[in-house]
């Protein structure tokens, strides 16, 4: 992985997590912690193995599986 998609991505987690911080239930949260954390570590070593890269692309994915249900809960809140 390049290290400017991953400052990419680590801005995009970092903008996620601070949208959701009031609505998104604890496990989101931790998940988006795990992935915040491990896209720093892969810009600080300068890159990342296969199983990291793997991990980044699992916690992420679990993440979008949550936010359709956040996004409502946004919306309930806005209205």
């Amino acid at each position: 992985m390049h290290t400017q998609s991953l400052k990419k991505l680590l801005d995009t987690l970092v903008e996620l997590k601070a949208t959701m911080h009031d609505v998104a239930n604890t496990s989101a949260n931790r998940q988006l912690d795990e992935a915040i954390a491990l896209v720093q570590q892969c810009i600080e070593k300068g890159n990342a193995d296969t199983a990291t890269k793997n991990r980044i692309l699992l916690v992420i994915g679990a993440v979008i599986d949550k936010l359709p249900s956040i996004a409502a809960l946004l919306k309930l809140f806005s209205d």
